[in-house]
């Protein structure tokens, strides 16, 4: 006679049996079998989890094997008994599954992805012969004091110097350079102060500059346009 689910359970986790139940699972491939895989599943769930693993109460055993009914002897068919496992390892095995999900599931699950940020404000970046367009700005909010200007322009074209970016304020005689942009790329993001939008340095200008010693703007702008 097999021992019951209680006591192969209570083998599998390690806790006390009657001699004679001991004995029996380790002389027997079925009952051995099923000991052994349940081992297996707490292994893994405890390794996932860091935790130790609790053994649930005997009541839920005693009402699982009541749900199954008494056990039966016959001919032991290993294989066929993991391909049907019973019910108690069912629930062993989903217990287990559980706890592993929960300790690797963030690291399987996407990443949460972050609002877009918002967007302050804009501007129509333009030729200054033609008014034709030629790209836009976008200012975005950013990591305090600081803000994120956009840039995406139809490549430019700067020749043998580089493209500057320039904001200018609105009295139009103070302006501070921001950065270069990339030679033929089709933008760029750059961070700027909150402090200069908020004195009115507003106004987008890229400029083309030649690699020389002169720091102030060529006068060269190849667009510009004002935030609003």
């Amino acid at each position: 006679m097999h021992p019951d689910e209680e006591a192969l359970a209570s083998i599998a986790l390690g806790e006390e049996v009657s001699p004679d139940q001991a004995a029996h699972a380790m002389s027997c491939a079925h009952c051995g079998v099923l000991v052994a895989e349940v081992r297996a599943i707490m292994v893994l769930a405890r390794d996932a989890s860091g935790e130790t693993l609790l053994a649930p109460p005997a009541s839920v055993w005693r009402a699982v094997a009541a749900e199954l009914g008494p056990a039966t002897g016959g001919v032991d068919r290993p294989a066929e008994r993991r391909r049907r496992p019973p019910s108690w390892l069912a629930v062993a095995a989903g217990v287990a599954v559980g706890v592993v999900l929960g300790a690797v599931g963030p690291r399987l699950m996407p990443q949460q992805v972050p609002p877009a940020p918002q967007v302050l404000a804009r501007a129509e970046l333009k030729t200054l012969d033609s008014n034709t367009p030629g790209g836009a700005v976008e200012l975005l909010e950013g990591q305090d004091p600081t803000l994120d200007l956009r840039i995406r322009v139809t490549p430019l074209d700067a020749g043998p110097g580089y493209l500057e970016v320039w904001l200018i304020n609105t009295d139009l005689e103070r302006m501070v350079s921001i950065g270069v942009l990339p030679n033929g790329s089709g933008g760029e993001d750059f961070v700027v102060p909150r402090r200069l939008i908020d004195q009115g340095y507003v106004i987008v200008d890229i400029s083309v500059e030649q690699l020389d010693a002169e720091p102030e703007h060529s006068g060269k702008s190849l667009l510009r346009g004002s935030l609003t």
